[in-house]
């Protein structure tokens, strides 16, 4: 996309995977670095993560006709986050304002534990593919888990034998999509297409082809995160925050629309989310301190955050703090 207009960006540390997985000091070093204080940064992953065959599924997956789509539609009003969520379902401010992004979450368990079949033909027909792409996903995880588990002063499988991939876990891959007009022209619907929030998982690995992203930056200015071709971005979850006892860092981002564009346009995204497995207790690993959230495991950690997200929930300004982050609040 050719920028018309000047943006600001962030600068993100870029950790090369290939030698992350030969534990170079220097990458390990960036990555504890960047997991501590900012919480996001790129993973040049190159060819070893092919995204190109998941954006032509989301292409494929929201070409589908709205009847289609409507039979799968996600029970986020119940804590279920799976399926097609349509636009205007989830809010992306205090004032309970619509979001305008599509997605479409396939479960993890669903397809590689359980080996399911209930999804429209455009999944059916590329099974394997995702598959592929979800353990593929799962494996760059582990390799950053247990690097940030030695970090931590932990056993090195620590964190990844919390998030082992053939347990039941929230992990998914989720397609989105937003149709952003020119700024100049847009319609009357937000500027703003997801609201600020921080993930709830513990690690996020993301493929943007367009500008849209924004982190808040240390400043608590809202910068972009430019695309990076063969990288993908990289950021952590408030899961990692609570069970390293806040030593880990999952920082506030959104999405609005891209600066620059001179006629509307369709951005996609594919997102692979990893989530501790749903029976682990979401408590701080480095001690022995208890709190009033240590009791709930993270299945029911992550339904809670995912009712307070959703428009249908909408009830005040207080619903609008709970919806955007479990453990690392910020003014925005």
């Amino acid at each position: 996309m050719d920028l018309l207009q000047p943006v600001s960006n962030i600068s993100l540390p870029v950790i090369d995977y290939t030698a992350l997985v030969k534990r170079d000091s220097t990458e390990i070093q960036k990555i504890v670095r960047a997991s501590t204080e900012l919480g996001f940064f790129y993973l040049k992953v190159d060819n070893q993560l092919d995204p190109d065959p998941m954006f032509r599924l989301a292409e494929n997956v929201f070409r589908m006709p709205l009847d289609d789509k409507l039979p799968y539609k996600m029970d986020g009003k119940n804590g279920i986050y799976y399926g097609y969520k349509p636009a205007r379902t989830t809010f992306t401010d205090k004032h309970g304002t619509p979001d305008t992004i599509e997605f479409w979450n396939i479960s993890k368990d669903e397809l590689l534990v359980r080996n399911g079949n209930d999804f429209p033909k455009a999944i059916l027909d590329v099974k394997d593919v995702i598959k592929s792409f979800m353990i593929k996903s799962h494996e760059m995880i582990n390799v950053i888990l247990e690097i940030l588990s030695i970090s931590l002063g932990l056993d090195a499988k620590a964190l990844s034998n919390l998030h082992r991939l053939m347990e039941s876990s929230g992990d998914q891959l989720r397609f989105t999509k937003t149709t952003m007009h020119p700024i100049q022209n847009r319609p009357s619907s937000p500027d703003v297409s997801l609201g600020a929030h921080t993930d709830f998982g513990s690690i996020t690995i993301l493929f943007n082809r367009l500008y849209g992203l924004q982190v808040l930056s240390p400043n608590k200015e809202w910068l972009f995160v430019p695309p990076l071709p063969g990288h993908a971005v990289v950021n952590l979850g408030d899961a990692m925050v609570k069970l390293s006892g806040g030593r880990l860092m999952s920082n506030t981002h959104r999405v609005v629309t891209a600066p620059g564009l001179s006629a509307v346009t369709d951005r996609y995204s594919v997102v692979y989310f990893a989530r501790p497995e749903n029976v682990v207790q979401m408590k701080n690993l480095l001690s022995d301190e208890v709190n009033e959230t240590d009791n709930l495991t993270a299945e029911e950690w992550i339904a809670r955050r995912v009712r307070h997200f959703q428009i249908v929930n909408y009830t005040n300004e207080e619903a609008y703090e709970l919806s955007r982050g479990t453990e690392s609040y910020v003014d925005v």
